[in-house]
Protein backbone atom coordinates (compact mmCIF):
# COMPACT_ATOMS: atom_id res chain seq x y z
CA UNK A 1 0.00 0.00 0.00
CA UNK A 2 2.83 2.37 0.88
CA UNK A 3 4.47 1.67 -2.46
CA UNK A 4 1.31 2.72 -4.26
CA UNK A 5 1.06 5.94 -2.30
CA UNK A 6 4.75 6.66 -2.85
CA UNK A 7 4.39 6.00 -6.56
CA UNK A 8 1.38 8.28 -6.80
CA UNK A 9 3.23 11.03 -4.99
CA UNK A 10 6.17 10.63 -7.32
CA UNK A 11 3.84 10.85 -10.34
CA UNK A 12 2.28 14.03 -8.99
CA UNK A 13 5.72 15.54 -8.40
CA UNK A 14 6.83 14.62 -11.91
CA UNK A 15 3.66 16.09 -13.40
CA UNK A 16 4.18 19.31 -11.46
CA UNK A 17 7.80 19.47 -12.61
CA UNK A 18 6.74 18.88 -16.21
CA UNK A 19 4.13 21.63 -15.95
CA UNK A 20 6.70 24.08 -14.58
CA UNK A 21 9.12 23.24 -17.41
CA UNK A 22 6.35 23.71 -19.99
CA UNK A 23 5.51 27.13 -18.55
CA UNK A 24 9.19 28.10 -18.61
CA UNK A 25 9.46 27.07 -22.25
CA UNK A 26 6.36 29.09 -23.10
CA UNK A 27 7.87 32.21 -21.53
CA UNK A 28 10.93 31.73 -23.71
CA UNK A 29 8.77 31.86 -26.83
CA UNK A 30 8.50 35.42 -28.14
CA UNK A 31 5.09 34.79 -29.74
CA UNK A 32 3.63 33.78 -26.39
CA UNK A 33 5.02 36.85 -24.66
CA UNK A 34 3.58 39.13 -27.34
CA UNK A 35 0.23 37.37 -26.98
CA UNK A 36 0.31 38.13 -23.25
CA UNK A 37 0.91 41.79 -24.11
CA UNK A 38 -2.13 41.68 -26.42
CA UNK A 39 -4.25 40.29 -23.57
CA UNK A 40 -2.95 43.01 -21.25
CA UNK A 41 -3.86 45.68 -23.81
CA UNK A 42 -7.36 44.19 -24.09
CA UNK A 43 -7.80 44.39 -20.33
CA UNK A 44 -6.50 47.97 -20.17
CA UNK A 45 -8.74 49.02 -23.05
CA UNK A 46 -11.81 47.46 -21.44
CA UNK A 47 -11.10 49.19 -18.14
CA UNK A 48 -10.39 52.63 -19.59
CA UNK A 49 -13.20 52.59 -22.17
CA UNK A 50 -15.96 49.94 -21.93
CA UNK A 51 -16.86 50.62 -25.58
CA UNK A 52 -13.57 48.99 -26.53
CA UNK A 53 -15.12 45.52 -26.14
CA UNK A 54 -18.23 46.49 -28.11
CA UNK A 55 -19.08 44.23 -31.05
CA UNK A 56 -18.82 46.99 -33.67
CA UNK A 57 -15.43 48.08 -32.40
CA UNK A 58 -14.19 44.49 -32.39
CA UNK A 59 -15.30 44.13 -36.01
CA UNK A 60 -13.35 47.23 -37.00
CA UNK A 61 -10.27 46.21 -35.01
CA UNK A 62 -10.10 42.65 -36.33
CA UNK A 63 -10.61 43.88 -39.89
CA UNK A 64 -7.78 46.38 -39.58
CA UNK A 65 -5.48 43.83 -37.91
CA UNK A 66 -6.25 41.28 -40.65
CA UNK A 67 -5.44 43.75 -43.43
CA UNK A 68 -2.15 44.59 -41.73
CA UNK A 69 -1.39 40.90 -41.18
CA UNK A 70 -1.68 40.14 -44.91
CA UNK A 71 0.94 42.76 -45.74
CA UNK A 72 3.12 41.65 -42.80
CA UNK A 73 3.03 38.00 -43.90
CA UNK A 74 4.15 39.09 -47.36
CA UNK A 75 7.04 41.26 -46.20
CA UNK A 76 7.99 38.54 -43.74
CA UNK A 77 9.26 36.35 -46.60
CA UNK A 78 12.09 38.69 -47.69
CA UNK A 79 12.93 39.30 -44.02
CA UNK A 80 13.34 35.56 -43.42
CA UNK A 81 15.88 35.46 -46.28
CA UNK A 82 17.80 38.33 -44.68
CA UNK A 83 16.39 40.99 -47.03
CA UNK A 84 13.76 43.70 -46.70
CA UNK A 85 10.98 45.26 -48.75
CA UNK A 86 10.41 48.97 -48.13
CA UNK A 87 8.01 49.40 -51.05
CA UNK A 88 5.04 47.87 -49.22
CA UNK A 89 3.21 51.14 -48.55
CA UNK A 90 3.48 52.38 -52.13
CA UNK A 91 2.54 48.96 -53.51
CA UNK A 92 -0.58 48.96 -51.33
CA UNK A 93 -1.56 52.28 -52.90
CA UNK A 94 -0.66 51.11 -56.41
CA UNK A 95 -2.61 47.85 -56.08
CA UNK A 96 -5.76 49.69 -55.02
CA UNK A 97 -5.47 52.37 -57.69
CA UNK A 98 -4.68 49.90 -60.48
CA UNK A 99 -7.62 47.63 -59.66
CA UNK A 100 -9.97 50.65 -59.46
CA UNK A 101 -8.52 52.02 -62.71
CA UNK A 102 -9.00 48.73 -64.55
CA UNK A 103 -12.56 48.30 -63.28
CA UNK A 104 -13.83 51.89 -63.33
CA UNK A 105 -11.83 53.66 -66.02
CA UNK A 106 -11.34 50.76 -68.44
CA UNK A 107 -14.65 49.03 -67.71
CA UNK A 108 -13.12 45.58 -67.20
CA UNK A 109 -14.90 42.91 -65.16
CA UNK A 110 -14.03 43.04 -61.47
CA UNK A 111 -12.18 39.72 -61.41
CA UNK A 112 -10.15 40.74 -64.47
CA UNK A 113 -9.17 44.09 -62.92
CA UNK A 114 -8.13 42.42 -59.66
CA UNK A 115 -6.17 39.72 -61.50
CA UNK A 116 -4.31 42.29 -63.60
CA UNK A 117 -3.42 44.31 -60.50
CA UNK A 118 -2.02 41.16 -58.86
CA UNK A 119 -0.08 40.28 -62.01
CA UNK A 120 1.53 43.72 -61.97
CA UNK A 121 2.56 42.87 -58.41
CA UNK A 122 4.13 39.62 -59.63
CA UNK A 123 6.18 41.53 -62.21
CA UNK A 124 7.35 44.13 -59.68
CA UNK A 125 8.28 41.43 -57.16
CA UNK A 126 10.21 39.52 -59.82
CA UNK A 127 12.13 42.69 -60.71
CA UNK A 128 13.03 43.17 -57.04
CA UNK A 129 14.23 39.59 -56.81
CA UNK A 130 16.30 39.84 -60.00
CA UNK A 131 18.04 43.00 -58.81
CA UNK A 132 18.83 41.31 -55.48
CA UNK A 133 20.06 38.03 -56.96
CA UNK A 134 21.63 38.95 -60.30
CA UNK A 135 22.96 42.44 -59.55
CA UNK A 136 23.70 41.63 -55.87
CA UNK A 137 21.81 44.75 -54.82
CA UNK A 138 20.44 44.78 -51.29
CA UNK A 139 16.66 44.63 -51.11
CA UNK A 140 16.74 47.89 -49.14
CA UNK A 141 17.96 49.82 -52.19
CA UNK A 142 15.80 48.43 -55.00
CA UNK A 143 12.61 48.50 -52.93
CA UNK A 144 13.42 52.04 -51.82
CA UNK A 145 13.50 52.98 -55.51
CA UNK A 146 10.14 51.25 -56.05
CA UNK A 147 8.71 53.09 -53.06
CA UNK A 148 9.18 56.37 -54.94
CA UNK A 149 8.43 55.12 -58.46
CA UNK A 150 5.20 53.38 -57.44
CA UNK A 151 3.96 56.42 -55.55
CA UNK A 152 4.74 58.60 -58.56
CA UNK A 153 2.94 56.15 -60.85
CA UNK A 154 -0.14 56.43 -58.65
CA UNK A 155 -0.16 60.20 -59.06
CA UNK A 156 0.22 59.88 -62.84
CA UNK A 157 -2.71 57.44 -63.05
CA UNK A 158 -5.01 59.46 -60.80
CA UNK A 159 -3.73 62.99 -61.37
CA UNK A 160 -3.82 63.26 -57.60
CA UNK A 161 -7.57 62.67 -57.30
CA UNK A 162 -9.34 59.50 -56.09
CA UNK A 163 -10.89 57.10 -58.61
CA UNK A 164 -14.55 56.89 -57.60
CA UNK A 165 -17.44 54.79 -58.85
CA UNK A 166 -16.19 51.42 -57.61
CA UNK A 167 -19.04 48.85 -57.99
CA UNK A 168 -20.76 47.45 -54.91
CA UNK A 169 -19.68 43.95 -55.92
CA UNK A 170 -16.09 45.12 -55.49
CA UNK A 171 -16.56 46.94 -52.19
CA UNK A 172 -17.73 43.73 -50.51
CA UNK A 173 -14.05 42.69 -50.34
CA UNK A 174 -13.35 45.40 -47.79
CA UNK A 175 -16.79 45.99 -46.30
CA UNK A 176 -18.48 42.58 -46.35
CA UNK A 177 -19.14 40.25 -43.42
CA UNK A 178 -19.77 36.55 -43.02
CA UNK A 179 -22.99 36.03 -41.04
CA UNK A 180 -22.86 39.79 -40.37
CA UNK A 181 -20.16 39.03 -37.81
CA UNK A 182 -16.80 38.10 -39.34
CA UNK A 183 -15.24 40.70 -41.69
CA UNK A 184 -14.29 39.24 -45.07
CA UNK A 185 -10.71 40.61 -44.78
CA UNK A 186 -10.30 38.32 -41.75
CA UNK A 187 -11.26 35.30 -43.87
CA UNK A 188 -8.87 36.41 -46.63
CA UNK A 189 -6.13 36.84 -44.02
CA UNK A 190 -6.72 33.34 -42.64
CA UNK A 191 -6.48 31.92 -46.16
CA UNK A 192 -3.22 33.77 -46.87
CA UNK A 193 -1.82 32.79 -43.46
CA UNK A 194 -2.77 29.15 -43.99
CA UNK A 195 -1.04 29.02 -47.37
CA UNK A 196 2.07 30.78 -46.03
CA UNK A 197 2.18 28.51 -42.97
CA UNK A 198 1.96 25.38 -45.11
CA UNK A 199 4.64 26.65 -47.50
CA UNK A 200 7.11 27.51 -44.75
CA UNK A 201 6.39 24.61 -42.42
CA UNK A 202 5.65 21.60 -44.60
CA UNK A 203 7.45 22.06 -47.93
CA UNK A 204 11.09 21.75 -48.90
CA UNK A 205 10.83 25.23 -50.47
CA UNK A 206 9.95 26.67 -47.06
CA UNK A 207 12.88 24.93 -45.40
CA UNK A 208 15.18 26.26 -48.10
CA UNK A 209 13.87 29.80 -47.57
CA UNK A 210 14.85 29.58 -43.89
CA UNK A 211 18.21 28.10 -44.88
CA UNK A 212 18.89 31.03 -47.23
CA UNK A 213 18.36 33.43 -44.33
CA UNK A 214 20.46 31.33 -41.97
CA UNK A 215 23.53 30.90 -44.19
CA UNK A 216 23.16 31.77 -47.85
CA UNK A 217 26.56 30.49 -49.00
CA UNK A 218 26.21 27.14 -47.25
CA UNK A 219 22.73 26.79 -48.73
CA UNK A 220 24.04 27.59 -52.21
CA UNK A 221 26.85 25.05 -51.85
CA UNK A 222 24.33 22.40 -50.80
CA UNK A 223 22.73 22.63 -54.24
CA UNK A 224 19.72 24.84 -53.47
CA UNK A 225 18.62 27.30 -56.15
CA UNK A 226 19.06 30.29 -53.86
CA UNK A 227 18.18 32.86 -56.51
CA UNK A 228 14.82 31.23 -57.23
CA UNK A 229 13.91 31.19 -53.54
CA UNK A 230 14.79 34.87 -53.05
CA UNK A 231 12.85 35.91 -56.17
CA UNK A 232 9.84 33.93 -54.93
CA UNK A 233 9.96 35.71 -51.56
CA UNK A 234 9.97 39.17 -53.14
CA UNK A 235 7.09 38.19 -55.44
CA UNK A 236 5.05 36.99 -52.46
CA UNK A 237 5.79 40.25 -50.63
CA UNK A 238 4.56 42.48 -53.46
CA UNK A 239 1.54 40.31 -54.29
CA UNK A 240 0.39 40.40 -50.65
CA UNK A 241 0.81 44.19 -50.58
CA UNK A 242 -1.17 44.47 -53.84
CA UNK A 243 -3.91 42.31 -52.31
CA UNK A 244 -4.05 44.66 -49.33
CA UNK A 245 -4.41 47.60 -51.71
CA UNK A 246 -7.29 45.87 -53.48
CA UNK A 247 -9.03 45.22 -50.17
CA UNK A 248 -8.44 48.82 -49.06
CA UNK A 249 -9.96 50.12 -52.29
CA UNK A 250 -13.04 48.03 -51.57
CA UNK A 251 -13.15 49.27 -48.02
CA UNK A 252 -12.93 52.94 -49.09
CA UNK A 253 -15.11 52.43 -52.19
CA UNK A 254 -12.46 54.20 -54.27
CA UNK A 255 -8.86 54.08 -55.41
CA UNK A 256 -7.14 56.69 -53.26
CA UNK A 257 -3.71 58.02 -54.30
CA UNK A 258 -2.65 58.41 -50.68
CA UNK A 259 -3.56 54.88 -49.59
CA UNK A 260 -0.84 52.82 -47.95
CA UNK A 261 1.40 55.69 -46.85
CA UNK A 262 3.52 54.51 -43.93
CA UNK A 263 2.18 50.96 -44.19
CA UNK A 264 5.70 49.54 -44.52
CA UNK A 265 6.48 50.73 -40.97
CA UNK A 266 3.45 48.89 -39.57
CA UNK A 267 4.09 45.69 -41.52
CA UNK A 268 7.78 45.45 -40.63
CA UNK A 269 7.02 46.26 -36.99
CA UNK A 270 4.45 43.44 -36.88
CA UNK A 271 7.08 41.04 -38.26
CA UNK A 272 9.77 42.00 -35.76
CA UNK A 273 7.31 41.92 -32.88
CA UNK A 274 6.26 38.44 -34.03
CA UNK A 275 9.76 37.04 -33.66
CA UNK A 276 11.29 37.54 -37.10
CA UNK A 277 14.89 38.68 -37.11
CA UNK A 278 16.23 41.35 -39.45
CA UNK A 279 19.27 39.09 -39.82
CA UNK A 280 17.07 36.42 -41.38
CA UNK A 281 16.61 32.70 -40.83
CA UNK A 282 13.91 32.69 -38.18
CA UNK A 283 10.28 33.54 -37.47
CA UNK A 284 6.85 32.07 -38.07
CA UNK A 285 3.50 32.99 -39.60
CA UNK A 286 1.83 32.58 -36.21
CA UNK A 287 4.23 35.12 -34.75
CA UNK A 288 3.47 37.58 -37.55
CA UNK A 289 -0.27 37.22 -36.88
CA UNK A 290 0.24 37.91 -33.18
CA UNK A 291 2.45 40.91 -33.98
CA UNK A 292 -0.15 42.32 -36.36
CA UNK A 293 -2.85 41.79 -33.75
CA UNK A 294 -0.81 43.71 -31.20
CA UNK A 295 -0.39 46.64 -33.60
CA UNK A 296 -4.08 46.54 -34.45
CA UNK A 297 -5.14 46.54 -30.79
CA UNK A 298 -2.66 49.31 -29.95
CA UNK A 299 -3.86 51.54 -32.80
CA UNK A 300 -7.50 50.92 -31.91
CA UNK A 301 -6.90 51.79 -28.27
CA UNK A 302 -5.17 55.03 -29.19
CA UNK A 303 -8.23 55.98 -31.25
CA UNK A 304 -10.65 54.94 -28.49
CA UNK A 305 -8.67 56.96 -25.96
CA UNK A 306 -8.75 60.04 -28.25
CA UNK A 307 -4.97 60.24 -28.41
CA UNK A 308 -3.78 62.82 -30.93
CA UNK A 309 -3.25 61.01 -34.30
CA UNK A 310 0.09 62.80 -34.66
CA UNK A 311 1.38 60.63 -31.80
CA UNK A 312 0.38 57.33 -33.40
CA UNK A 313 3.42 56.98 -35.66
CA UNK A 314 5.69 58.01 -32.81
CA UNK A 315 4.28 55.24 -30.64
CA UNK A 316 4.58 52.65 -33.43
CA UNK A 317 8.13 53.79 -34.12
CA UNK A 318 9.06 53.36 -30.47
CA UNK A 319 7.46 49.92 -30.44
CA UNK A 320 9.60 49.00 -33.47
CA UNK A 321 12.71 50.27 -31.68
CA UNK A 322 11.94 48.10 -28.66
CA UNK A 323 11.36 45.05 -30.88
CA UNK A 324 14.62 45.57 -32.79
CA UNK A 325 16.51 46.07 -29.53
CA UNK A 326 15.21 42.77 -28.18
CA UNK A 327 16.09 41.08 -31.47
CA UNK A 328 19.69 42.27 -31.31
CA UNK A 329 19.92 41.43 -27.62
CA UNK A 330 18.68 37.90 -28.36
CA UNK A 331 21.24 37.54 -31.14
CA UNK A 332 24.03 38.84 -28.93
CA UNK A 333 23.11 36.42 -26.15
CA UNK A 334 23.22 33.48 -28.58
Amino acid sequence: MNKVVTGSGRDVAQSATGLVETIKRLFRVSEFLIFLVVIALFIIGAIVNPRFLGLENQKVMTRDAAILAIAAIGVGFPIITGGIDLSIGSIVGLGGVLSAYFVVKMGLPIWVGITLALLVGVVIGAIHGLFVTKLKMHGFLITLVTLGVARGSILVLTNGTPITGVPDEYTVLGQGYLFNLIPLPVLICLLVAGLAYYLLRYTFIGRQIYAVGGNIEATRLSGVNVDARIILCYIISVVCASLVGIIQAGRLSLGHPGAGEGFELLAITACILGGLSLMGGQGSVVGILVGALLIGVLQNEMVMLNINPFWHKIVIGLVLLVAITFDYARRWKR
